[in-house]
């Protein structure tokens, strides 16, 4: 009874806390007043127009909103989910502190409709002797905002986000900064994907900031997403790798974290984009001084004469992998790890070379990766886009597990043919459900390991039985579209890029699930009893 009524009062005086802040935000949006059209005329009969618009600015916590220079606004986020406003709005005019007031609108009664359907609202931004109107779209996803030249140094960027803060507060981190294209696939689309570092005022490096709720970090990508109609598959992908790497005991295996956000660069819209953590040695937990990254980037296959080449080049290249340096100094043997991998695997013919594979990999993240690109049908994941964490003990001996990066091309979505293909390569594909992908490893272990279609099966009723069911990729699937849809984000970017086609909805995400999990327990089933 006493912890009835204690609970009683604590939900009460939280009731009144809350009904105490949202009085003091009536008549308030981030801290800035709401004025009528009236008193807004008033202000601007006594005062004359700025004789340039570009001397007055927006801030959100003291750092300069985002502006798209053709559309003539600036883009503010919000969190569709809260009620109440977050982060103060203030306003400069020619680098001096101005008073800034909202106009009155009906429709900040009602903002997720308002985000949605793109409504855009008034600021007045006055002096004792000027003004000027601004206007204003809310959006409900973060923003990136880029102001510099691509590969210079001199680059400013600043990041807005109250949806996906750690703080639960409006995070905003404006930084010293250098950007790039990211990826030469990148380079084949309209739509550019980047890599983005970070740094001090001074100019050093290393200056890491934590971003829309990952980790803390001076080196970002930026995902274009442009060959993904829905812009789902990577997320979706990603989600589920990580899902897989939590059940194991190491963090050698751990994947990239991705979020959405809308990214303007020097003032153009460039769209949706994904922002993601690079897997690199401090994602995977490796020693920078021992351990190894190879990164399968292309479909170029080294053999025994470029391995050659590559170490008496001491090179860190070697046909479609290449290490991560992470400021390593070449040496000898640096290649064994991988060339032993390489020659035991891709050149099998015998059990003793199965032997040296699996005295060199982690067997059963070998299993987990197979299942995962199956399960995804992850057509560009079975040769390249791999990545190869290496851990080298200290007498000289090493495991080495595969990691996916970039899976567009996943989720029913295949590779297109013919003459008259588009650059994007890439289409739905129905009958990829009910296919088996295989790779040279995976199937020269088939043909030497007898126990392996039993303990495939073993950890994919593992999955079955606990995340891998259709119910919960379907319904995480729709709750990413519905994100991306009422933030106002897609039909941005759809109009932005209309050649990438977007297409909204989850229909064909949905029908691939539908039948590709229920195929697999049955192909799976059979192969085991084979």
């Amino acid at each position: 009874m006493r912890k009835g009524i204690v609970l009683g009062i604590s939900i009460l005086f939280l009731g009144c806390i809350c009904e105490w802040f949202a009085a003091r935000q009536r008549g308030q949006v981030m801290e800035a007043p709401v004025i009528s059209e009236e008193k807004a005329q008033e202000l601007c009969s006594t005062r004359e127009s700025y004789a340039q618009d570009e001397s007055v600015s927006l801030q959100i916590n003291g750092v300069r909103a985002a502006y798209v220079t053709a559309e003539e606004r600036y883009y503010i986020p919000k969190n569709m989910e809260e009620s109440y406003w977050k982060g103060t709005l203030s306003a400069s005019a020619d680098g001096e502190s101005v008073s800034v007031a909202w106009l009155e609108d009906v429709m900040f009664r009602d903002m997720e409709e308002a985000i949605s359907e793109e409504h855009e609202f008034r600021c007045l931004i006055y002096s004792d002797t000027e003004y000027a109107f601004v206007s204003v779209l809310f959006t409900g996803m973060p923003v990136m905002s880029i102001e510099g030249e691509m590969g210079e140094q001199g680059t400013r960027i600043a990041v807005f986000d109250p949806v996906l803060s750690l703080s639960g507060g409006y995070q905003v981190e404006e930084s010293a900064a250098y950007y790039n294209i990211r990826g030469n696939a990148s380079k084949r689309f309209e739509k550019l994907g980047y890599r983005v570092e970070f740094f001090y005022d001074d100019g050093s490096e290393g200056r890491d900031i934590s971003l829309l709720g990952m980790r803390s970090d001076n080196d970002w990508q930026l995902k274009a997403m442009y060959s993904d109609r829905s812009k789902l598959r990577d997320k979706l992908s990603i989600e589920l790798w990580n899902e897989i790497a939590s059940l194991t005991e190491t963090q050698a295996d751990d994947g990239c974290r991705m979020e959405y956000l809308e990214l303007i660069i020097n003032g153009e819209y460039a769209g949706l984009y994904g922002l993601v953590e690079p897997t690199d040695y401090k994602s995977l937990g490796l020693d920078k001084t021992s351990d190894l990254i190879y990164k399968m980037g292309a479909d170029e296959w080294p053999d025994a004469e470029l391995f050659e080449e590559s170490e008496a080049a001491q090179s860190f290249t070697c046909g479609g992998v290449n290490i991560r340096q992470a400021d390593k100094t070449y040496y000898d043997g640096i290649w064994t790890p991988f060339r032993t991998f390489w020659d035991s695997g891709y050149e099998m013919d015998s059990e003793e070379d199965l032997e040296t594979l699996y005295s060199c990999i982690d067997r059963q993240n070998f299993i987990a990766y197979h299942l995962y690109y199956n399960a995804i049908a992850g057509m560009d994941n079975r040769f390249k886009n791999i990545i190869y964490s290496t851990v080298i003990g200290a007498d000289g001996s090493y495991v080495i597990r595969r990691i996916p990066w970039d899976q567009n091309y996943s989720w029913g979505d295949d590779f297109e043919t013919g003459d008259d293909k588009s650059v994007k390569n890439i289409r739905y594909n129905p009958e990829l459900a009910t296919r088996w992908l295989n790779e040279e490893v995976f199937r020269n272990m088939m043909e030497y390991d007898e126990t392996l279609p039993e303990d495939m099966q073993k950890v994919w009723k593992t999955w079955r039985s606990s995340f891998l069911q259709e119910d919960v990729w379907i319904n995480y699937a729709r709750e990413q579209m519905d994100y991306l849809t009422s933030s106002g984000a897609f039909a941005r970017d759809s109009r932005r890029w209309p050649d990438s086609e977007n297409v909204e909805g989850t229909e064909e995400i949905e029908e691939f699930i539908n039948t590709r999990f229920s195929w697999l327990d049955g192909y799976l089933e059979e192969l085991a009893q084979y």
